[in-house]
């Protein structure tokens, strides 16, 4: 923050902030077209291009990386090529392509609900992430040090990790009690085998020389895992967490779209039922909101954890 930005940058500064206030002016100035039938109210809309406006330039300050700029100036450009063309009439059809300001209205419409749906996905998350992700390391470090077991498990891990962990939904349905437990099993079948592999990938790749150290000194199997093997993982392990999680909440909006009566998958099924892509589209954004700030905030929890790696 000490340091300014570079001339270049502050040009390039200059151009995004030009598009972002050619937005607000679009928004609040020019009218519909009069083929539209539907007329929304432009807060929400006008919040995210502030909000996204604020963050562009703090991390601008923050990071000073040009290609800050290029995300914005695209997605102002962006905003402001679907403002013109729905409001100039050139988009026609309401129903499958809303307005900017129609869109994020179904946040101000239906904050409650895509709130309590969002919630319910993180906490499915959480408990198939988390057991998927225990006993998957736990798993694999056994069999990464103990050859029997690897030569028993790996196998079986490579042939059922070639199968999508969605197909396994509609058989999970029919097996549990109720529509949650078979959603954090199908999150459990996506990480897990995955988590497991890994582990046995990093095990591996041990020196050779800091095993025959600690056998040198005594270390049994139980000391061996604990106190050498897993530490010498843990990196690794913590660097796969976000590609992971990514790839378990993606499997857990498909199992919710299959049944479940909660979560943004269910939100998203439920209002195509209604044929109302206005709230298709704002799950749809929503998923990939909250798939970014995971790994944002994944990505912060590994360089706090393992400091040494950065």
């Amino acid at each position: 923050m000490s340091k300014g930005l570079d001339k270049g940058m502050y040009l390039e500064l200059g151009i995004a902030t030009v598009l972002f206030v050619i937005n607000l002016i679009l928004t609040l100035t020019f009218p519909y077209f009069t083929i539209h039938k539907a007329y929304y109210d432009s807060r929400a809309y006008i919040t995210v291009l502030v909000a996204a406006f604020v963050i562009y330039v703090l991390y601008l300050f923050h990071s000073r990386k040009k290609s800050a700029s290029d995300v914005a100036v695209v997605l102002f450009g962006f905003f402001i090529l679907w403002e013109v063309s729905y409001k100039l009439g050139w988009v026609h059809n309401d129903l499958l392509i809303p307005s900017p300001e129609g869109l994020f209205h179904v946040y101000l419409e239906k904050t409650p609900e895509i709130l309590s749906d969002v919630w319910g996905s993180l906490q499915l998350l959480f408990w198939g992430f988390l057991l998927a992700a225990v006993f998957g390391t736990l798993l694999g470090l056994l069999a990464g040090w103990i050859p029997r077991v690897r030569e028993v498990l790996l196998p079986i891990s490579n042939v059922i990790t070639l199968i999508p962990p969605l197909m396994f939904s509609a058989y999970l349905i029919m097996i549990f009690t109720t529509f949650r437990q078979a959603a954090i099993a199908v999150i459990f079948f996506a990480v897990f085998w995955p988590t497991f592999q890994g582990t046995v990938a990093r095990v591996g790749m041990i020196d050779k020389q800091i095993i025959e150290a600690a056998r040198t000194m005594g270390v049994g199997t139980f000391g061996m895992l604990a106190k050498v093997i897993f530490p010498y993982c843990l990196p690794g392990i913590i660097g796969s967490i976000s590609k992971s999680l990514r790839g378990a909440f993606m499997c857990l909006s498909g199992a919710e779209m299959l049944g479940i009566n909660l979560g943004i998958g269910y939100f998203i099924e439920k209002y195509k039922s209604f044929a109302d892509y206005r709230c298709v589209l704002a799950g749809i954004l929503t998923v990939g909101l909250i798939t970014t700030l995971i790994d944002l905030a994944v990505n912060k929890l590994q360089k706090i954890l393992v400091k040494w790696e950065y």
